[in-house]
């Protein structure tokens, strides 16, 4: 077991931030991710971003961020930490559109601390391995987060065996502390009596997914808050449901897949994951974009059935990444058949799927395998609200499943297929029947109590006409989001306001629009609208209207 460890002389005000005096080829990497990005923990993104330098034919970095070896003269040079740092904006570029001169500069810098943390790191671990003569590695910590790195560990130092945990970082020191309370502490006699009474020492990994366990009963309960927004179909039959899955999928859908416990981890590993087909690409900037609201550059992973994986990757042995933990070269041959899981650089980051380890995620798979020769899933996390992790419980799932306002297809979770229910205007007028036979109007209702907020607001200062601002909170609606504006969503303008506080349950559209046409007519000299301007108003105040109703549904504060 080796350590190697670094003080913090970072001030206290950025202490676990800034990193700005740490030697650890981890805390550079943070800084530079800082530098880039403004955030010290979106090291992943610097990991996708090094790639592009060589697509576009950038320079390399003219100075090394670190360089010695870790053992004897390691030096971190921070001045070579350069370029126009990230203010207010981000880095919107991908295969056809070139990157602007700052995101040049950070792609050179992404890539210059990624070569030289593979270099130091290489350099340091075949060390051990040869003062040690170790034939198996397992490697922690924050830093073992980087699955290019990984991969060349795996690839090039000749261990037997690489064991790269699915919560290297911090999170795992968690799952230490269980093991040491467990089977570490000799001192404690409760300990001795835990050994003695049925508590094992651990002789193969945990598995990953230690999240909560959700039930039945859980997930109907979700879903019945939120039946009004929901089309539900119950299917028992696993074959069945998989076939409709992998089927949606193999037509271009994206799937939100909530299956079981969560996992541990950053990654998401087949259990609370959004699924698509790895082989369009056009698929890459639809979900960065319009699912995932991130970054274009950003790559995706697949989850590749561990008897197949040899045949579509270079070197990766069989279920090598079962935690996607490292990066491969895809075969050459293959690429253009799996473009959306292939980076600029031909790379992918894997993970490695076998049925005995994840049989219905593997069975999964495999229906897709069987109707398309692709023996693979795209798979990132299940997350569609900036900033927040990946979900955990059923209300979660449909919460995040409903926000991606339809760029998601389908939620399964459990027995369930849940798609995305459109606001059916037909229904909010009187329905007559060839027979005769009429149908009354559906009569909108509000979800819950709400506050409406209403200002002004100038956009600069010799600005006469000011710019209304009109917003609402409903915290018990499903698609609420307490972290986004707190809570606060804004309406188009004060009619989309005044539809909504009509919503009581017993108003239909055509009293709404008796309402406000009657308001408008108090406004206007009546003697100068003829009656057929008088229809064209109502006829556009009737779509204006039944547009804002649509919104108000499709943001769950009203259903009928």
């Amino acid at each position: 077991v080796f350590k190697r460890w670094i003080e913090e002389k970072t001030p206290p005000v950025l202490f676990n931030h800034g990193f700005e005096t740490m030697e650890s080829i981890g805390a550079v990497y943070s800084r530079a991710s800082t530098h880039i990005f403004g955030d010290w923990n979106a090291c992943g993104k610097v990991m996708g971003l090094a790639p592009w330098q060589s697509k576009w034919g950038l320079k390399e970095a003219t100075t090394r961020t670190m360089t010695g070896k870790l053992y004897s003269d390691f030096v971190v040079d921070a001045g070579s930490i350069t370029g126009k740092p990230l203010v207010g904006t981000s880095y919107d570029f991908n295969i056809e559109k070139e990157p602007s001169e700052e995101a040049k500069e950070a792609i050179t810098l992404a890539s210059s601390v990624q070569n030289d943390l593979e270099n130091v790191a290489i350099d340091f671990i075949s060390w051990l391995k040869e003062e040690h003569s170790q034939t198996n590695l397992c490697f922690t910590g924050g830093v073992a987060l980087n699955s290019v790195l990984n991969g060349r560990i795996s690839r090039e130092l000749g261990f037997k065996e690489v064991f790269i945990p699915p919560y290297p970082g911090d999170d795992g020191i968690a799952v230490g502390c269980c093991a040491y309370g467990l089977f570490g502490n000799h001192a404690n006699p409760i300990n001795y009596s835990c050994r003695g009474t049925g508590a094992t020492l651990w002789l193969e990994p945990l598995s990953p997914y230690l999240g909560p366990a959700y039930d039945e009963y859980d997930i109907d309960e979700a879903i019945a808050l939120a039946e009004q927004w929901l089309d539900i179909e119950r299917v028992p039959d696993e074959a069945r449901r998989l076939e409709i899955v992998s089927s949606e999928i193999s037509s271009a859908g994206v799937v939100a897949w909530f299956y079981g416990r969560s996992e541990a981890g950053p990654r998401a590993l087949g259990h609370r994951s959004i699924l698509a087909d790895p082989r369009r690409s056009g698929l890459v900037d639809f979900i960065n974009n319009k699912v995932k609201g991130r970054e274009s550059f950003r790559p995706f992973a697949p989850s590749v059935l561990a008897e197949e994986v040899n045949g579509w990757f270079d070197d990766v042995k069989f279920n090598s990444s079962p935690y996607m933990s490292i990066t491969a070269m895809v075969k050459e041959e293959k690429r253009s058949q799996i473009p959306a899981v292939t980076h600029v650089d031909g790379s992918s980051r894997l993970q490695t799927i076998s049925e005995e380890d994840e049989p219905i995620y593997h069975r999964l798979i495999n229906s897709f395998f069987k109707q398309t020769g692709v023996p693979m899933l795209l798979n990132t996390s299940f997350n569609t609200l900036k900033g927040e992790p990946i979900v955990e419980t059923p209300k979660d799932a449909i919460r995040s499943f409903l926000c991606s306002l339809g760029s998601i297809e389908m939620l399964v979770m459990g027995e369930y297929i849940l798609k995305r229910k459109n606001a059916s205007t037909t229904r909010l007028v009187v329905q007559r029947t060839k027979s005769g036979a009429m149908f009354p109007a559906s009569l909108p209702i509000r979800t819950g109590p709400y506050m409406i907020e209403s200002s002004r607001s100038y956009t600069d200062a010799v600005s006469e006409e000011p710019v209304p601002i009109v917003r609402v909170r409903m915290s018990n609606r499903p698609m609420h989001n307490e972290k986004d504006n707190n809570g606060w969503f804004n309406l188009i303008d004060d009619l989309e306001a005044e539809v909504l506080g009509l919503c009581d349950g017993k108003t239909d559209v055509e009293q709404m629009l008796i309402r406000f046409s009657s308001m408008s007519s108090a406004e206007e000299d009546e003697e100068d609208v003829s009656e057929e301007q008088q229809k064209e108003i109502d006829e556009v105040l009737f779509q204006n209207i039944l547009s804002r109703l649509v919104r108000l549904f499709d943001h769950s504060f009203i259903s009928w």
